[in-house]
């Protein structure tokens, strides 16, 4: 919902009907200026230090916690790769194991029936 501000700008304000979520509402403002206002340097507003500062800082602060969410993100990145890796190399185990453990029980298999058959050979049974 947007209405115009005396400030020549506009507000928004959303609501959240959701219970869920722990923010309910948002205002926001957008300050809109002439652009024909300010055509020479002369007349345009002065900014102090004073005013940059506070503004200055937040932006370090807003730099600072990108940074670090891009670092966390790329260490996940690379845990995720490790782990990955792992995965892959223990998948490929349980693979050749299970190969190894098929082709042992078929090797004790033959090895059974050629016993059996020669033992019942000799006693003549068969």
């Amino acid at each position: 919902v947007g209405k115009e501000n005396p400030l020549e700008g506009f507000e928004f304000c959303f609501e959240n009907t959701n219970d869920d979520s722990p923010i309910q509402m948002i205002v926001e403002s957008v300050l809109m200026n002439d652009p024909g206002m300010y055509t020479d340097d002369e007349n345009a507003p002065a900014f102090e230090s004073s005013h940059l500062t506070p503004l200055a800082e937040q932006l370090s602060e807003s730099i600072d916690s990108a940074n670090s969410v891009l670092n966390e993100m790329r260490y996940m990145e690379g845990r995720e790769r490790r782990m990955r890796q792992t995965a892959d190399s223990i998948n490929a185990r349980v693979r050749y194991f299970s190969y190894i453990s098929v082709s042992v029980l078929i090797v004790v298999t033959y090895l059974q029936v050629t016993y059996l058959k020669r033992y019942f050979r000799k006693k003549k049974l068969l």
